[in-house]
């Protein structure tokens, strides 16, 4: 598998605003605008015109369901429809304003959140809204909310604690967890495509990421083992299915029996409890491609539900795709995540890798889903322990530093000689992938 040159970073520098978008019932649209440093600029709100659309809307999502979206008129389609749900006359001319704004003017990144009670409200929150498009009417060009490079699009409950960030060692490696559930009794589990670029991933990066040694035959006791590594990133290929329970449809996982080797079906509750050993800092949940559109979205509600068992990050697929296309998702973000990227920043950029190979003419783009505890997306922290051993500590001097410079520490990296203080003179030192000589010290007039 052959990949094109590592692209600069683009995001590590840039502040972002927040428009959070929460469905608190059937007929209201609640709107939550926050500017780079988290000051409430405001709340608008709209009326969700869910159910007055609902057949238009069922019937587009059912297009999708089904694999039947063969060009990108129909996935503009069902696109428009959702955001037109959302976004009433009001809401739209808001949006557009904020993105402008932001965007345009501002050139910062413009995170946009969904919050919908899964509870309250369960077939909204199934739908797809990665889907979601601005209209052409607006008059602002193509602008897919969960590929645009200027946007970030995740669903996040306010409700939801955020999640601190990971720290890591200097030069400490993430390290990558893969397992295989394919029980003999259910149909063939094609992992060979992932597992060839994760190995990829990891020897075209070994100073930034490991491959813990993969498991074949996910066991429970197989994947409580394998969590004893302590790995940042859990990725599980394996089958799924709906069952009916009291009316509601659960999602449900096939594990693997020890010495039977058959399956061993388990509920999201039961899932999220083996992480009661080690919580990663992300799960990635991937239903095997030749799943059933039901065992996707089984995948999908587990990956909801185990997200509020303090699991900073879950990465779901909404519909069956093939083993290529996964792959093509889980190596840009991987590849991302590798070099320090926000979490769901490397996931709106992964689902753009997948957009622009498919050029929207399928469901694919919009089928990776992204759950978020995360605050701004910054998951892992490396701590940089040569800056911190030579670095002064006089406290008499030292000022608190605030939630930017905390962000500016956690990503700079020493190079050079001299050491890094703040208001003061710094050496060279890296931003990402961005470099930044410093000023060579200006002499005093009495130096000859």
């Amino acid at each position: 598998m052959t990949h094109p040159p590592r692209k600069t970073s683009y995001y590590m520098t840039k502040n972002y605003y927040t428009y959070r978008i929460r469905l608190v019932n059937y007929e209201r649209v609640q709107v939550e605008k926050w500017d780079a440093k988290h000051q409430l600029l405001g709340e608008p709100y709209g009326v969700f015109s869910y159910t007055d659309n609902l057949e238009e809307i069922n019937s587009l999502v059912q297009t999708a369901q089904s694999g039947e979206i063969k060009n990108s008129k129909q996935a503009r389609m069902l696109g428009e429809a959702l955001f037109n749900a959302l976004f009433d006359n009001t809401l739209r001319q808001d949006f557009v304003n904020f993105h402008g704004q932001v965007v345009q003017q501002e050139k910062q990144l413009l995170r946009v959140e969904l919050d919908i009670d899964e509870q309250g409200m369960p077939e909204v929150a199934a739908l797809p809204w990665e889907f979601m498009c601005l209209p052409t009417s607006a008059n602002l060009g193509e602008i897919w909310m969960s590929t645009d490079p200027k946007l970030v699009f995740s669903r996040r409950r306010s409700q939801w604690q955020p999640a601190p960030a990971i720290q890591l060692k200097q030069r400490e490696k993430l390290r990558i967890a893969l397992a295989i559930a394919a029980p003999k009794d259910l149909g063939e589990v094609e992992f060979q495509t992932v597992e060839n670029l994760l190995q990829d991933l990891a020897n075209n990066q070994p100073e930034n990421i490991e491959l813990l040694p993969i498991v074949k035959q996910a066991t429970p006791s197989a994947i409580d083992a394998l969590l004893e590594k302590e790995p940042h990133i859990f990725h599980f290929i394996g089958h799924g299915r709906l069952q009916n329970e009291n009316g509601d449809n659960v999602g449900e996982i096939a594990l693997v029996k020890k010495v039977f080797n058959t399956a061993n079906w388990v509920d999201a509750s039961f899932f999220g409890e083996l992480f009661n050993r080690h919580h990663p800092a992300i799960v990635f949940l991937q239903a095997c491609e030749s799943a059933a559109i039901s065992a996707s979205q089984a995948f999908f509600g587990v990956a909801s539900k185990i997200v509020q068992q303090n699991i900073s990050v879950v990465l779901a697929m909404q519909y069956d795709v093939s083993n290529m296309t996964a792959s093509q998702f889980a190596y840009e973000f991987y590849e991302r995540l590798g070099l320090d990227t926000p979490v769901d920043v490397a996931a709106q950029n992964a689902r753009r890798t997948v957009a622009l190979e498919t050029q929207y003419r399928k469901r694919d783009f919009a089928t990776p889903v992204i759950f978020m505890r995360v605050r701004d997306g910054y998951l892992f922290q490396r701590q940089d322990e040569e800056v911190k051993a030579n670095a002064t500590f006089d406290k008499s001097k030292q000022q608190p530093l605030t939630k930017d410079d905390a962000r500016l520490v956690q990503n700079v990296q020493q190079y050079g000689d001299q050491n890094i203080n703040f208001g003061q003179q710094a050496s060279n030192f890296r931003i990402g992938d961005d470099y930044y000589p410093s000023e060579p010290p200006k002499k005093n007039k009495n130096e000859s």
